[in-house]
């Protein structure tokens, strides 16, 4: 129903196995009903990955990583899609970001350091890379070690 709809090709890995039932009280953009199918898939332990081709495959998450989207930035289009984004940290230490951002992920992401470019990559749905994306951007600030002399008046 969904490949008829949104005119996309899906190969379903064997282990995908279910039913969903999805109501809408109005008719729905092909963009949204796209957007409905990735997180009713994600409900049930699934995701969809683009393959070679325009074949998008629906596998279970675990598998999902390895074939995650990679960008600089994820687009906000990406929904409840598995992506991957390298963010370089500029005035922090990417390891010690780690044990911070790891109570923050599902079980099923994905998150590591690599030292020497003192970059962070996550692998997660694109909400919630864009969602930690926005916590590293607030955490990741430059230390000021400005010194103020305030003079005394009366003492």
């Amino acid at each position: 129903m969904v490949s008829k709809l949104t005119g996309r090709n899906f190969i379903l890995d064997p282990r995908v196995k279910g039913k969903v039932t999805i109501i809408s009280a109005q008719p729905v953009s092909r963009y949204a009903a796209y957007q409905i199918f990735l997180s009713a898939l994600k409900a049930q332990g699934f995701t969809a990955v683009p393959g070679a081709g325009g074949v998008t495959k629906i596998v279970p998450v675990g598998e999902g990583k390895q074939g995650a989207s990679t960008s600089k930035r994820v687009r906000a289009s990406a929904g409840d899609q598995m992506v991957t984004q390298v963010i370089v940290v500029q005035h922090g230490t990417a390891t010690q970001l780690v044990p911070l951002l790891r109570p923050l992920m599902a079980p099923t992401s994905q998150l590591s350091a690599y030292a020497p470019a003192n970059a962070l990559v996550i692998t997660d749905y694109a909400q919630n890379v864009r969602r930690l994306s926005r916590i590293i951007d607030d955490i990741d600030q430059p230390i000021s070690s400005e010194v103020t002399v305030i003079p005394l008046k009366h003492a």
